[in-house]
């Protein structure tokens, strides 16, 4: 094997955005489009031409939690299945400028002592995802707070440890008592660790991390420094041990616990193109990307695209009409030169797709296996085990879309073993 072809192989080096970009605050959208995983419009228990809170609990009784980020009238309910396979009810709300808040979520002054059960239940009913395990009993081994973002092309993590450092002990303290975790690891971008000098090493274990992707990625968080597999919440019931919570959201659970306001705000990257720069917004939840894009004068062009979380494992959007939700992170506009056009090739046979994988997965086997419907193959490959990075599709000769046949063979998978 030549030089060329061993460095080739190698792991790509994607650098994860560390530096100062500033956030300026979006006003508030006209309308609010809300959507609600895995539910139908018969899960809502709202009518269109009800006036609801921000905060109010938009689902039928018995139903589960959907949370109003604004005020208003409900205009629409309806319902559509997203790119990711889920079905989604969707609302939405003419919004009134001045918020009129819901009053079943209560403030808690003394984060310090209020019982665990008390500060689980309110940081849900605020609206904060990613906490169904726990609800389920789920055992948090390590709790990960991490100042890193997913992606490339993303600049919320590193900010908001530079602008609200302050709340960050208090929030550490306040969610271990909440989750129950045995152990804390604070992950800091290495480039950054002095902004982590104000947290108290009683609280948690600092690490530092590369910042280069995927290492914030929470699978490779958890692998590397929690207890070895993220917490997650399926079809299939609720696997892993390590709780990985974005520090967007730690410092905002701190506010909005002791104020008792709902989780309606949401900063995000937005990048006009490529390689271009990049500007932080702070929007509310619910406000179509198209919104954002006037803000910053930016255009979608002909032939072009808009990348919701990033280029590297988030998701084509097919309409600037698509809300921000509160897992939203960055937005990016594509050119039409730098759309990335999959092919119908065969596989070469070069392994490089394997030799990235952090999860040491046979790639090309299960691309071509996924490719040809021979699902049993992809399970007995582990193909379940797979993080969706990108990594494989990044360095591809063949520009197959290997993460598309990768993520479809999960999806089949996970359909069967429900369906038995």
């Amino acid at each position: 094997m030549g030089l060329r072809a061993l460095f080739g192989s190698l792991p790509p080096r994607i650098p994860y955005s560390t530096g100062n970009v500033p956030v300026e605050s979006l006003a508030l959208p006209p309308r609010a489009t809300l959507l609600w995983g895995g539910a139908s419009p018969g899960d809502v228990g709202v009518a269109v031409g009800d006036t609801v809170q921000t905060g109010q609990n938009l689902a039928r009784e018995g139903a589960g939690l959907f949370m109003s980020t604004v005020s208003g009238t409900v205009e629409e309910i309806n319902s559509f299945r997203g790119a990711d396979a889920v079905d989604y009810a969707v609302v939405g709300i003419n919004t009134v400028e001045v918020d009129s808040y819901d009053s079943s979520i209560k403030s808690i002054e003394d984060l310090d002592n209020a019982p665990p059960e008390q500060l689980l239940a309110t940081i849900i009913r605020a609206g904060f995802p990613g906490f169904d395990a726990l609800v389920q009993g789920a055992t948090v081994e390590t709790l990960i707070i991490s100042a890193l973002d997913q992606e490339p092309l993303t600049a919320v993590s590193p900010q908001v440890l530079i602008e609200r450092a302050n709340d960050v002990s208090a929030g550490i303290a306040m969610l271990r008592r909440a989750t129950g975790a045995k152990k804390v690891v604070v992950a800091i971008p290495h480039n950054s660790a002095h902004a982590a000098d104000g947290i108290s090493v009683d609280l948690a274990e600092i690490v530092k991390v590369r910042a280069v992707y995927p290492n914030g990625l929470p699978e490779i968080l958890a692998k590397n420094h929690g207890a070895g597999q993220a917490l997650k919440t399926g079809r299939n019931g609720t696997v892993g041990n390590t709780l990985v919570v974005s520090i967007e959201h730690l410092v905002g659970m701190v506010s909005c616990l002791r104020e008792g306001r709902p989780f309606v705000n949401k900063i995000v990257t937005c990048c006009g193109k490529s390689g271009g720069e990049l500007k932080n917004i702070l929007v509310r939840i619910g406000t179509p990307v198209s919104m954002a894009l006037d803000n910053l004068d930016v255009k979608l062009p002909p032939g072009g695209k808009l990348v919701i979380n990033g280029p590297m494992h988030g998701y084509s959007c097919f309409s600037d009409e698509q809300p921000m939700t509160a897992t939203s992170d960055s937005v990016l506009v594509q050119e039409p030169a730098e759309v990335h056009r999959f092919e119908s090739t065969a596989c070469i046979n070069c392994g490089r797709c394997s030799a990235v994988c952090p999860e040491k997965l046979e790639v090309n086997l299960l691309g071509r296996f996924s490719e040809y419907s021979i699902f049993d193959k992809c399970a007995e490959l582990g193909v379940e085990n797979c993080i969706e990075c990108g990594l494989c599709v990044y360095v591809c000769p063949a520009q197959r879309p290997l993460l598309h046949l990768l993520a479809h063979a999960k999806l089949v998978l996970e359909e069967e073993t429900v369906g038995k």
